[in-house]
């Protein structure tokens, strides 16, 4: 008797656990479609790899309007309201935001406080950074920081006599204490510039300048996506980075460079690219893979971001080095005509600015690319 109850409390516990797990499957994949993170460092993917999306206006308005409720709402649950004042919180903790700051020092925030139109004192610049013009403009002090130490002019933040420092969250948390000894740090994760916009127009009391950046920014989006579908259809998008000593193909949703491409510009991506998403090697593609690509457009990205002290004009050198191997010529976009060459300093950079910048030129190679083809096969 006692075995034969031993034995039905087994196979309920069995049940059970059958049960939680097939409903932990079924909530996560709920979350994953919806964008929503369960947790750790998972990327939220605000899309089905496995489901067609369509790329009419109607479409793209119904998948944005639904991609920017999630964003804000991320946002907000970075700022909160406490004891009356506003709170960040973030990567090294978190901040007590001062209610109406009047000297905000920028590190490598500039992107998302061009985008909010939001006045600064002083902000991190240099010759080569693709918001140089547009910070050269304004009234502002210059904040150098040394590539190679990546370490900051703690005087010459010091200098600008700060009330709020803003800077991004991807330097070492030492460099975060030494500048919260100045003023107040607001640290903000870049690799989503959605959210990292929206957060820091909540942090300033600006929600309303957060929304109108947004919008302004799903509006690009909307127009480079139906231009681009109006020139390739469902023609399949890889890029490709080459560095001094390695190549990289960069995968589908899980990498914040380009991954835009797929998610917002609904390209079609091939399934070498998709199953990158999986690779553990950092992405490093031998050069004799490249002709399995079955790609019919080819981005090329050569060097380093905007920020980075690293050799580009080697990484440049490589590229040339592959172009006049017979081998280049039988990759399949390479074949077509159909390699387009992109600006690392831009496609590397992250905010809502550099996106719009990414987008707007690949549209501009592309219908140039067209053109090129349409005029050949005329002759």
């Amino acid at each position: 008797m006692q075995k034969k109850y031993m034995y039905s409390l087994m196979a309920l516990l069995l049940i059970l656990l059958g049960m939680l797990f097939f409903y932990q499957m079924f909530i996560g994949k709920m979350m994953a479609a919806n964008g929503v993170k369960s947790g750790g460092n998972e990327k939220a993917i605000f899309f089905n790899p496995s489901e067609e999306r369509l790329d009419t206006a109607e479409a793209i308005d119904k998948e944005l309007n639904k991609r920017f409720l999630i964003k804000k709402a991320a946002a907000a649950k970075l700022v909160t309201l406490e004891g009356g004042h506003r709170v960040l919180r973030h990567k090294f903790g978190q901040t007590v935001l001062p209610d109406h700051p009047k000297r905000i020092v920028v590190i490598r925030m500039e992107d998302p406080m061009l985008s909010l139109d939001l006045p600064m004192v002083a902000a991190h610049d240099f010759d080569d950074y693709y918001l140089h013009d547009q910070l050269k403009a304004l009234p502002i002090k210059n904040i150098s920081i040394n590539e190679d130490t990546k370490t900051i002019n703690y005087e010459q933040v010091q200098a600008a006599q700060p009330d709020l420092i803003v800077m991004r969250d991807s330097f070492d948390k030492s460099i975060y204490t030494k500048l919260s000894k100045i003023a107040p740090v607001a640290a903000y994760r870049l690799n989503d510039e959605e959210v990292a916009t929206m957060a820091l127009a909540m942090s300033l009391g600006k929600e309303a300048k957060g929304e109108e950046a947004l919008r302004t920014y799903y509006k690009h989006v909307k127009a480079v996506r139906m231009a681009i579908h109006e020139i390739i259809g469902n023609q399949t998008v890889a890029m490709l980075r080459v560095l001094n000593k390695e190549i990289r193909l960069y995968p589908y949703a899980r990498n914040d460079i380009n991954r835009f491409m797929y998610e917002l510009l609904n390209l079609k991506a091939p399934q070498m690219v998709i199953d990158g998403d999986k690779s553990t090697t950092n992405n490093v593609i031998s050069f004799e893979m490249l002709p399995d690509l079955q790609a019919d457009y080819l981005l090329v990205s050569t060097g380093y971001g905007p920020s980075s002290n690293g050799n580009n004009a080697q990484a440049e050198d490589t590229l040339r080095r592959m172009q006049k191997d017979e081998l280049w010529q039988t990759i399949p976009a390479v074949a077509a005509g159909h390699v387009i060459q992109i600006d690392a300093s831009i496609w590397n950079a992250h905010g809502l600015l550099a996106k719009e910048m990414a987008m707007d030129q690949l549209l501009k190679a592309l219908e140039k690319n067209k053109y090129r083809m349409d005029k050949s096969s005329i002759h």
